[in-house]
């Protein structure tokens, strides 16, 4: 991906060619969505593919759900149900945040950049327009917006006891947050298998 300003206005351009051992390394559900972005190696720009972008994104989707529930993170026939294992992955995810939020406040944004910057984009603990991967997550966001499913759920309400201020959202409204949702598609849920 390069950033391109060609025509005075900002434009993520797109390109792949990855090869067999890369290939080889991705989930079905990465490996669909590469090939829809990046066309069959052609470079195309990331608005250009907006009309085609719900049905990847719905066949990804299906194909993310079918990983977890073959994982058994999921119920079989009650997929927004979880089960005993995702609940403990979800714990492991939740102290690997804490860890690389300690990290961060130790190095900075800049300590981030590198091979944990995926991970920290996908907590939305990167703010920096300086990074390139920062940058093309916000267009992304911002590109997909308005496509059909795309929008986050409302997050949960606080207890009455509980004002706003101190309510924590779960590791799943941080998944599916606006801020922080499209690394879910980013990295392809790198998270998960390097968490597991």
């Amino acid at each position: 991906m390069e950033q391109s300003g060609a025509d005075g206005q900002a434009r993520w351009l797109l390109s792949g060619h990855p090869t067999a051992r890369q290939l080889e390394a991705l989930l079905p559900y990465e490996k669909r969505l590469l090939e829809a972005v990046t066309a069959g190696g052609r470079q195309v720009a990331l608005d250009s593919l907006t009309p085609g972008m719900p049905d990847v994104l719905h066949s990804v989707r299906q194909d993310i759900v079918h990983d977890a529930v073959s994982r058994g993170w999921l119920h079989r026939f009650h997929h927004d149900q979880r089960t005993e294992v995702a609940d403990q992955l979800a714990l492991r995810i939740r102290s690997f945040q804490r860890d690389l939020r300690k990290f961060s406040s130790n190095q900075g944004e800049a300590g981030l950049n590198g091979p944990l910057l995926p991970y920290a984009l996908h907590f939305g603990m990167v703010h920096d327009n300086q990074l390139p991967l920062a940058r093309f997550a916000l267009s992304w966001v911002t590109t997909f917006a308005s496509l059909p499913g795309w929008q986050a759920p409302a997050g949960a309400r606080p207890d009455a006891g509980e004002s706003d201020a101190g309510a924590k959202p779960t590791i799943d409204e941080q998944m599916t947050s606006a801020d922080v949702g499209t690394m879910l598609w980013v990295t392809g849920g790198t998270i998960s298998r390097t968490a597991a």
